[in-house]
């Protein structure tokens, strides 16, 4: 059976062989010069989608007291700058004085006399928080002058980081958790007598 199917298979060769095949390259070719250009889909830029996104005519619904706020708000933010306040009189330089004084900084200057490494200062007007770092002057004598509101501040020098110390050359008061912190009443020279 093997030679039969042999037999089968070198006649069909030889039946190709004889028989070139159809040369059909200038049939496909002209088709294909008739044929339109073909071009894949192409999906629109970015720049041309948010203009057909912006510039498209569409249909919008608003609620009208959603339309109301917002022209309200836009009416808002143009006039509020243009609108400035009229003072209703002249205040009495005693008064106008007493409130120059209670805004204005009184500098205070702090020291501490400690062999550390770094000193900062904290207290009731840093939020209890060592915002204030004290500069060495000489060997051992630490160092800062700060800008303060008058009033009464509670302070101490945090030495190294974990050590709070109360300053030796100003009143001293608990703290209301065992320690002692230092307090400081500040008065502007030009306040008013009473």
């Amino acid at each position: 059976m093997d030679e039969k199917k042999d037999t089968v298979v070198a006649e069909t060769r030889a039946f190709l062989a004889a028989r070139p095949a159809p040369d059909l390259r200038a049939a496909v070719m002209s088709r294909i010069e008739n044929l339109e250009p073909f071009a894949a889909p192409r999906r629109p830029a970015l720049v041309e989608r948010l203009t057909q996104l912006l510039w498209s005519p569409r249909e919008v619904s608003i609620r009208p007291a959603f339309a109301l706020a917002g022209a309200a708000a836009v009416v808002a933010l143009l006039v509020i700058p243009l609108v400035r306040p009229v003072p209703s009189s002249v205040p009495s330089s005693a008064s106008q004085v007493a409130s120059d004084i209670a805004d204005a900084h009184v500098f205070v200057q702090f020291h501490l006399e400690t062999s550390a490494m770094r000193v900062q200062l904290a207290g009731s007007f840093t939020n209890w928080e060592p915002r204030y770092d004290l500069r060495q002057s000489a060997p051992g004598i630490w160092t800062i002058t700060v800008p303060l509101t008058q009033g009464v501040h509670d302070y101490a020098f945090v030495v190294d980081g974990q050590q709070w110390v109360p300053d030796p050359h100003a009143p001293q008061i608990g703290d209301g958790f065992g320690g002692t912190n230092s307090r400081l009443a500040l008065l502007h020279p030009d306040t008013p007598e009473l």
